[in-house]
């Protein structure tokens, strides 16, 4: 990218008045800030300790909003890796729609996330213990209406795991470990929501050094059951063929800082039961590229 093309990014987003008008509000450099278009909801001006966040359309306004109030819940963590809320402003002869400022986190998108697997479980424990807060309208992303998404959400729930444990049993043939399986899911079951970020891959963390820097993009975040923040299906191809059978080994790395930090039970296996059978379940109907993916024989055998 030229040096040109990057000193007026600002009017990929606003044009030459609106831009005038904005570095006046928020007190920027417009020739400063670059542009970031890889959210789907929103797009993203980089300033130098700095973030400004517009959204890209109407429909776009209600996670835009759903992020800011994850912001304002998140602020009593004191987490260091989740950016604070600096502004939200409304000024139609500037923007649309309303845009906000956060704090710009230091670090780049890992190579090698898995490294960082168990800081981020000490980080979600973190969020974790917040006092759930009222995020109106909040829900899962489009992609969790498919049938195996539905099968977990059930899994996870007091009133219905057990069924749903049957249920996986009788579509995978393992009659014999429907007992086991609903064993490890009524202890799942038994957790509490809390404020889940509901997103969590490579792609919205930040690292450097090795150290977990950020955890970025909240606009996904509600109330939910807290395996959500574990669920290594949202994360890319890369450590899926890296790391696919390692996944027991990570699961169990990510749980147990969290679950020492919550004083909740250490041991990883209702975690990846949920997941493996989620898996196994969606391999039924779409059995994808096995390289990838893994097969249902590979999944039941992790269990």
């Amino acid at each position: 990218m030229s040096e040109g093309i990057v000193g007026r990014a600002v009017n990929a987003v606003l044009i030459p008045p609106q831009a005038e008008r904005f570095a006046a509000l928020v007190g920027a450099d417009p020739d400063r800030l670059v542009l970031n278009v890889a959210g789907w909801n929103k797009l993203v001006l980089l300033d130098t300790d700095r973030v400004f966040l517009f959204p890209r359309s109407a429909i776009g306004v209600e996670w835009f909003e759903r992020e800011l109030a994850a912001y304002r819940a998140l602020a009593g963590a004191q987490l260091s890796v989740v950016p604070h809320l600096l502004g939200r402003w409304e000024d139609t002869e500037i923007y649309p729609f309303p845009f906000a400022a956060v704090t710009r986190l230091h670090g780049q998108v890992p190579a090698q996330p898995e490294t960082l697997i168990e800081q981020l479980g000490q980080a979600i424990a973190r969020w974790h213990e917040l006092e759930p807060p009222l995020l109106d309208g909040a829900r899962p992303p489009s992609h969790h209406d498919a049938a195996h998404h539905r099968w977990l959400r059930r899994a996870l729930d007091p009133a219905t795991c057990a069924s749903a444990a049957a249920e996986a049993a009788g579509r995978l043939d393992r009659p014999e470990r429907a007992s086991a399986w609903a064993d490890l899911l009524a202890s799942a079951a038994q957790l509490a929501p809390v404020l889940v970020h509901g997103d969590i891959h490579e792609d919205q963390l930040l690292a450097d050094g090795g150290q977990l820097t950020g955890v970025i993009d909240w606009e996904t975040a509600r109330v939910d059951h807290p395996f959500w923040d574990f669920d290594l299906g949202e994360w890319g191809t890369g450590l899926w063929r890296r790391s696919r059978r390692d996944f027991s080994v990570l699961w169990a790395r990510a749980w147990l800082p969290y679950a020492q930090a919550r004083g909740l039970d250490t041991d990883s296996r209702p975690l990846e039961t949920a997941f493996r059978l989620r898996q196994a379940l969606g391999l039924l109907t779409d059995p994808g590229d096995p390289a990838i993916t893994g097969t249902i024989e590979e999944h039941l055998a992790g269990l």
